[in-house]
Order: structure tokens, then sequence, then C-alpha cells
């Protein structure tokens, strides 16, 4: 990062989220150039936790899941953010995709894993089976500003709702304020966080205590890769 865009940043965020968290998104970015650390703020919501209807309510769009396969065309067209590789280990995983559709333009979509799930090459997240791990959101820029992220994990948690789930986990880097305020606002609740640490070669996690609750933790691919 240049140092314009990082002067750029530091005076966008003491004037959107104040000086605190300035400095927290300082010392996010020091500890990760020195260990590579980041932090994860590990967040769960049920469908009690909702109580505005416009959190269902996306007018224009049609939203459904959809099937690895049906996901492949759109795996051509770099804005998707959807690898052939991705689609297939996320198949043999039994993992779902929630999309949004405006016509036959795909619009957002969430993915959605009820088994241990990798966050990079380096990380498993594991977490009580009895909630379901939402991952992996993106919305075309063109539709962004249309609560469709929002839209379809409500409407996905309604659905792993009615199957029985309890509800959804998933988490946010500790320095992402955006993503924090907008999760906040939708009713996920806070429960613990999870350091994450690269160094030496090896890697490591911590997960505070109130991730116990979801069995919220996270382990090295080394040492449980998933096959």
């Amino acid at each position: 990062m240049n140092p314009q865009r990082i002067v750029t940043r530091l005076r966008d965020n003491v004037r959107r989220y104040g000086l605190r968290a300035t400095l927290h998104d300082v010392e996010c970015l020091l500890l990760k150039r020195i260990s590579r650390l980041e932090i994860l703020k590990a967040m769960a919501i049920e469908l009690g936790d909702l109580d505005d209807p416009q959190h269902f309510e996306a007018p224009g769009f049609d939203s459904r899941f959809v099937t690895p396969a049906e996901l492949e065309p759109f795996a051509q067209d770099p804005r998707y953010d959807l690898s052939v590789d991705f689609l297939g280990e996320a198949a043999r995983r039994g993992d779902r995709c929630h999309a949004l559709f405006e016509g036959p333009v795909l619009a957002a979509y969430g993915w959605y894993s009820q088994r241990p799930t990798p966050i990079d090459e380096d990380f498993v997240l594991h977490f009580d089976p009895a909630y379901t791990y939402m991952y992996k959101g993106l919305t075309l820029p063109a539709y962004r500003g249309k609560r469709l992220h929002a839209v379809g994990m409500c409407r996905a948690l309604r659905a792993f709702t009615e199957e029985g789930q309890k509800g959804l986990v998933s988490y946010v880097l500790s320095n992402n304020f955006a993503s924090l305020k907008s999760v906040a606002r939708m009713g996920y609740r806070i429960f613990g966080d999870v350091y994450l640490v690269h160094a030496g070669g090896r890697s490591f996690a911590f997960a505070t205590k109130g991730c116990r609750r979801y069995g919220f933790r996270v382990e090295s691919a080394g040492v449980n890769r998933i096959h």
C-alpha cells in the first residue's frame, strides 16, 4: 500500500469511525506486516434476531439456492471471483450457494457450509454443526447499495432455520469497520475473537472464551486438512 493510499485510509477511518478504530486499524496493518497476524470477529445470528421485514425484501430480484454446476458459466467472468477449482471443492464439501438474480444476471451470492471449511491455504474453520457457516459473499459493483448481501443472508437464514439449523455463524476482520457496522445493523452478535498468526513458517490460531459456545475454532490446515 503506497503512502498516499495509507494517508487517505487513515483520514477516512477517522472521519467515519473515530480515532480509536483508526488506531486499531494501524495496529492491525503493522502486525500483519511483521507476523501476518489477523484478528477475526466471530459472530452469530438467529432468525429471532431479525425484527424488520425489510431484511427479506429485494423487489425485482429473484433468489434461490444454486448448485456449483449452475455457477460454472459465471466462473469465466473475473468479476464473480469464482473458479472452476473452487466450485469443484465446494461441491465435494456439500456447500450451498444462495444467489440473487435480476433476470439472467447474477447480482449477488453467498456460500454456506455445514462442515469444517478452509479459510485459506493455512487454516480450517470449525464450528458447532447446529449452525451453518456463511462465507464468501459478493455483490457486483453495479448492485451495491441495494442491501442484496444482507437480504440474501436473511433469506438463507430463514431456509436453514426451516431445515432445523439454529442460525448462521461467520466472521469479519476486526479492522473491516464498514462490514462490522453492516452486520451489526442486520442483527449479528459478536461472540468472540480469533487470532491467526503466521510466523517462522508455521501457522497458529487462538480463539477467545466466547467462541466455545459455538464450537468456533480455527486449526492449521496441515493438522486437520479437509480431503
